[in-house]
């Protein structure tokens, strides 16, 4: 008879360094040492599952001014803390608990970044039996604590904040092997948001619609991923009480195209193409900036950490990638993206120099990146290094508020224990 009690644990131990900032305002060299430990508890009888997982995201050598914020400290929280019922092909869910929906551009459970997304909430999941899968929520999204300077930097304990000043919902559906191994998903997402106890905020009412063609990679084959979101709403032009209201017209869409070759190493190469909306400050009565949501980044667009320069915001970039295993328990992955802003008004990515009089042009800069991963115990102990550069494009040299130090260098090694 199975164990019907599962606990699981994690520890990972981080140092990234960071040197010529592209981010206006901060110093030429950046570094952190983060460390993630994750301990969860699962327990399953009969129809009934209880889940419990404690995150602890700590930083070090942050105490200069720098990029680190609360991505990579969010110490001592319960993460999950949810109870589930199954009855035939539907679950029940209410608690705490992560949302990992469909490609996770748009939700879900973060990987490289430090701390997690966290959700408040119900949600609804229904299989049927041809192996489609639908999933309906109402969710308070977590405000990751503490937020001041001093406290992050001391990575003091403090219980991350839900209240209906923020509330995520909407549904999520995928229908497997639609034809010739393409699944196909569609969601509806939509955020409110209001001023309380998070104090000011731009009250945020989206609606954010979309759809995605995948096939998964597998060797001797093509694969395929379309996806496609527009969004729709309301922001305010400022954090103001008073500010005018805007309306939203943003979308993303996402191409790749891939092969792999049945050949030794199972390498896999692929072409990729992101473009995300940006906002035109000529237009006052409109927003255009697309807005991710809660989705992670990190899997096609670069580290993110104190690094992070492409995010799914004005943003126009292809791409090159290259997957291989060249040896047992090793695997290696090089990324090549031009980037450009899809406005050359509004600034680049979520942080980086903006030019509103759009003369400094679109084109961003070159990111290359490379990564070594090797597990020294299958599944047990890995170790992973990795650096990035990110050329300077004439934007980020010619921008009104670039720093001026030019391509931006990042470097990175891990040591991840799982037990």
């Amino acid at each position: 008879m199975d164990d019907p009690l599962t606990i699981t644990g994690s520890l990972r131990v981080r140092y990234e360094l960071l040197e010529g900032q592209f981010r206006p305002g901060l110093p030429p060299r950046d570094d952190a040492l983060t460390i993630q430990t994750a301990i969860a508890a699962d327990y399953r009888s009969g129809p009934w599952h209880l889940a419990a997982e404690l995150i602890d995201a700590r930083a070090y050598l942050v105490d200069a001014p720098g990029a680190a914020s609360t991505s990579e400290v969010n110490a001592l929280e319960l993460s999950r803390a949810s109870i589930s019922y199954a009855s035939g092909p539907v679950e029940l869910t209410a608690g705490r608990f992560h949302l990992n929906l469909g490609s996770r551009r748009l939700t879900g459970r973060n990987a490289f970044r430090n701390s997690i997304n966290s959700f408040t909430g119900l949600r609804l999941d229904w299989r049927g039996r041809s192996g489609d899968h639908l999933v309906v929520f109402q969710t308070l999204p977590h405000t990751r604590l503490p937020s001041d300077r001093e406290d992050l930097i001391d990575n003091r304990v403090r219980v991350d904040r839900e209240s209906f000043d923020l509330v995520f919902w909407g549904a999520h559906y995928s229908r497997p092997d639609l034809f010739q191994g393409i699944t196909l998903q569609a969601n509806a997402f939509g955020l409110n948001e209001r001023d309380g106890d998070n104090g000011a905020t731009r009250n945020r009412h989206l609606f954010t619609w979309g759809a995605r063609l995948h096939r998964a990679p597998a060797q001797g084959r093509w694969d395929l991923d379309l996806e496609g979101a527009v969004q729709t709403g309301t922001v305010r032009a400022s954090t103001a009480a008073n500010a005018r209201r805007q309306d939203v017209r943003a979308y993303f869409a996402h191409a790749e195209l891939g092969y792999s070759p049945a050949w030794p190493g199972k390498p896999r190469i692929s072409a990729l193409f992101d473009l995300a909306s940006g906002d035109d400050p000529r237009s006052p009565e409109r927003f255009g900036r697309f807005d991710t949501l809660f989705g992670p980044r990190r899997f096609e667009l670069g580290p993110s950490g104190i690094f992070g320069p492409l995010a799914r915001t004005n943003l126009l970039s292809a791409g090159l990638r290259l997957d291989v295993a060249p040896a047992p328990r090793w695997d290696v992955m090089t990324l090549w993206r031009p980037a450009w802003v899809h406005n050359r008004r509004d600034r680049f990515g979520n942080t980086g120099p903006a030019d509103p009089q759009g003369r400094s042009g679109r084109f961003a800069g070159h990111m290359l990146e490379v990564r070594l991963g090797h597990w020294l115990v299958d599944r047990t102990l890995r170790l992973e290094a990795g650096g990035a550069v990110l050329t300077t494009g004439r934007l980020l040299e010619a921008a009104p508020n670039a720093n001026g130090f030019g391509d931006t260098r990042y470097a990175y090694g891990q040591m991840v224990f799982n037990f």
